[in-house]
């Protein structure tokens, strides 16, 4: 599997070999997937998003669905093992207790989402009607996310702060529930008001709740 040190899909667009045209063509085609979906998003309206014709886009891509696989194959082979195991040995190097890890978690997946949020609407709305996609990135994340897992639950048995009945799997349901309201706020209903270090503060508060007496 081919490893990378990209921090973001937008660092790897912006630094693989490609025709300028069809990295404009991928480009537009990210935006307009994770604002109105793939169904609903046209060949026309990408060439004229991106101010080619469409026949250019036809150039680079000969469908619709190549497109798609051209954003997404590289995802699942080598931007999403990248991303997890770099979190992983982030999270084993940041932090010592449980409030550490809490708080490193949620600071560094919020800011991950944000540089990355187009990119995780486009999968998130193909793994609701992809099992195969599904069972690529279940495979990539589930190891990843079940050391961390142990490690969180190595960590609250040393606070005598933590309750006692409450596991290390309902902590990161709080956490996953906190990051999808956050971004959903933040990127469906958007606001001049918005601060997201506030907002971070604000989910960092409610999940260390969740786990001390």
């Amino acid at each position: 599997m081919e490893q990378s040190n990209y921090t973001s899909f937008n660092d790897w667009l912006e630094n693989s070999k490609m025709p300028n045209g069809k990295r404009k063509v991928l480009k537009s085609a990210i935006k307009l997937f994770s604002q109105n979906g793939y169904q609903s998003t046209s060949t026309s309206s990408i060439a004229k998003d991106c101010d080619l014709s469409e026949a250019t886009v036809f150039k680079h891509f000969k469908n619709k669905k190549e497109l798609l696989d051209t954003i997404i194959t590289p995802i699942i082979n080598t931007l999403a093992p990248s991303f997890s195991q770099q979190f992983v040995e982030s999270v084993g190097k940041h932090t010592f207790k449980i409030d550490e890890m809490i708080e490193y978690i949620i600071t560094d997946r919020f800011h991950f989402i944000e540089e990355n949020h187009q990119m995780i609407s486009i999968m998130i709305s193909q793994l609701l009607i992809d099992e195969e996609l599904k069972d690529q990135l279940e495979e990539i994340m589930l190891p990843k996310l079940s050391f961390i897992i142990d490690k969180a639950n190595e960590l609250m048995k040393q606070d005598d702060s933590v309750d006692d009945d409450v596991s290390a799997e309902e902590l990161f349901r709080t956490i996953s529930g906190q990051l999808l309201i956050s971004t959903i706020v933040e990127f469906k209903f958007p606001s001049d008001n918005w601060d997201t270090e506030k907002q971070i503060q604000s989910m960092i508060k409610v999940c260390k709740k969740v786990i001390h007496k």
